[in-house]
């Protein structure tokens, strides 16, 4: 068996039992979370008053610019994983080629934070931590207007947040602000509503298994650690003609037969507008945490006429949007769900 295959029968275990632990002990294990959220560090105090400051009327502070842009929230045990979503020039980081060997250029970044819950009344503080980092380009590659993905992770409980941040340079003590709303739904109510529902829907150029649980917080650049998994995400969501990305995510509300396992069906087609370019045969699933590779077609068929009469032949697919629709039965509960992820095909 190859390391990715086992790797992914490990998640599935995991997860599966994470799942089965947030239905039965959700809200004791949040408590318990919180009471250990408060008793992390506090974060430097003008890096505090500044993020504070700012907090009413979300003013940044832009000598380092930057946002998060969009997020995921995938399961854990006991709770979420937030990952958080930036894209940084590399000049405003302000990498500097290494002095020790001359072959890279390195930035030592520190990123500080606050989450709020963001109810409806006054924003409280629910935790703050920071994060260190060191990342660095090669040499050959390194371009001052490029750009990079960071991500950064942290794990919470269902709620609608402000997350507020900063984000500096080790050195140059240069700094940035930002801030961001976001909720994480309660995603253990769909067995109550009986209803289906999935966590953010992950397409993978590439993960690994990791020898050891990622610690959170973290803040990486290119790829993001959840529970044993490094992840190297489509962020952008453009892929080529014959790219495999790997599909993940968990589908809560699903029903379980005698023997703890479940019975998905799922159809997955990818769509130009409502016309179908191509469909893949259908799959069925025991367990509700879905992990599955989605060609991504060259060609699509076409019906032509002619004197000769009907055929079908291949032409070459178009660049532009589509879409990834994935239609999900629960064959033992009877339920449905359907999901659709956009994306963009490059064709060269």
């Amino acid at each position: 068996m190859n390391r990715k295959k086992f790797f992914a029968l490990s998640l599935i275990l995991i997860l599966t039992l994470t799942l089965a632990f947030n239905l039965a002990q959700a809200e004791p294990q949040k408590k318990d979370q919180k009471k250990e959220q408060k008793a992390k560090t506090t974060l430097p105090t003008d890096v505090k008053a500044l993020l504070e400051q700012g907090l009413a009327a979300r003013q940044v502070k832009p000598d380092l610019p930057f946002s998060f842009d969009g997020h995921y929230i995938l399961p854990a045990r006991g709770t979420y994983i937030a990952i958080f979503v930036t894209k940084i020039k590399n000049a405003d980081l302000e990498y500097a080629q290494s002095v020790s060997s001359g072959n890279s250029f390195q930035t030592e970044s520190d990123i500080f934070f606050q989450i709020y819950q963001n109810d409806g009344s006054a924003p409280k503080l629910v935790t703050e931590n920071k994060a260190y980092s060191q990342f660095s380009v090669p040499a050959e590659e390194y371009n001052p207007e490029g750009e990079s993905y960071y991500y950064l992770g942290y794990p919470l409980p269902s709620g609608k947040y402000i997350l507020a941040a900063a984000l500096g340079n080790r050195k140059t003590k240069k700094i940035g602000t930002t801030y961001y709303e976001f909720e994480i739904p309660r995603y253990e109510d769909s067995y109550k509503n009986g209803q289906m529902e999935t966590t953010s829907l992950l397409l993978l150029k590439n993960y690994e298994q990791l020898d050891a649980a990622e610690n959170y917080p973290n803040f990486h650049k290119d790829y993001f650690g959840w529970m044993i998994l490094k992840a190297y995400p489509y962020t952008e969501m453009r892929f080529k003609p014959n790219d495999q990305p790997t599909l993940m995510f968990m589908v809560y509300g699903t029903k379980f037969d005698e023997s703890q396992k479940a019975s998905l069906e799922i159809n997955f087609d990818i769509r130009k507008g409502e016309t179908k370019i191509v469909a893949f045969t259908p799959m069925t699933y025991e367990s509700p945490f879905i992990e599955q590779p989605i060609p991504i077609p060259a060609s699509k068929q076409v019906k032509v006429t002619d004197d000769k009469g009907e055929k079908i032949e291949n032409r070459s697919l178009e660049a532009g949007g589509y879409e990834l629709v994935i239609s999900i039965k629960d064959k033992i509960g009877g339920t449905t769900l359907e999901k659709r992820i956009p994306f963009e095909l490059v064709v060269e």
